[in-house]
């Protein structure tokens, strides 16, 4: 396993050095602890950062999600979302800035392992597979935790995406592989020219549809139904002739 550098954010002190305890048995090296969001960008300017660890809930006028935005707009760093609050309000929020992951609290030793492979792989699979100036996506594989493996799926192997609650279903035709995340979060880390979101539940693959009616389409002999206004999205991408 690889050693990242790692900045955490957050302002219960006894929970920080817990996580930075759990991160050096992982033998990752923390550059620091913020409480704060001032805290959290003068570490990020300052320090060579590859991924934080950012609590949603901080101390002061600013949250974790202020954080987010300013990694996201400033310092494209993969950041991982760590909360007690797993209610849909707060997931919701948080998945606007598209987090690499979220790991709820309390959490263990494998839980934090199991983000951090997740966030970096899934991380340097968008950078060197995007085009910088058309933002062309040829990866190959997505990394998942589906229960307490990290799996490899090939993109082309994957038929649909089903969101089942708080978890996203990645049907292969070998298996379907149950990932606790958001749909949102799904859908920005896949081609938008290959998989397309038809349903607010089903996300597909275009190349594996055989047969399209008025109101669903067909995936192998999965029946998945089309939202009035997705049909002609779908359409667009499929070229009909």
């Amino acid at each position: 396993m690889d050693a990242y550098t790692i900045l955490i954010v957050e302002d219960d002190s006894q929970i920080a050095e817990s996580l930075s305890e759990i991160l050096e048995i992982l033998n990752h090296k923390v550059v620091g602890i913020a409480e704060s969001y001032d805290q959290a960008i003068g570490f990020l300017e300052k320090e060579d950062i590859e991924l934080v660890l950012l609590d949603i809930q901080l101390k002061g006028t600013k949250s974790g999600i202020d954080v987010a935005e300013k990694i996201r707009s400033d310092f494209k760093v993969p950041f991982i979302f760590t909360t007690a609050f797993a209610d849909k309000e707060t997931i919701k929020k948080a998945s606007t800035h598209s987090p690499y992951g979220y790991i709820v609290k309390p959490y263990g030793i494998k839980d934090i392992n199991a983000g951090i492979e997740i966030a970096i792989e899934n991380h340097k699979n968008f950078k060197s597979t995007q085009s910088s100036d058309e933002g062309v996506f040829n990866r190959e594989s997505l990394f998942v935790k589906a229960n307490s493996r990290i799996v490899r799926i090939n993109i082309d192997d994957i038929l649909f995406i089903e969101a089942k609650g708080d978890y996203a279903i990645f049907k292969t035709e070998e298996k379907g592989y149950i990932v606790h995340t958001t749909f949102k979060n799904v859908e920005s880390s896949l081609d938008p020219d290959q998989f397309v979101k038809v349903h607010r539940s089903y996300i597909v693959n275009v190349n594996k549809v055989v047969d399209i009616e008025e109101n669903n389409l067909l995936i192998k002999e999965q029946v998945i139904p089309i939202s009035r206004g997705q049909r002609a999205h779908l359409l667009s991408k499929l070229n009909p002739i």
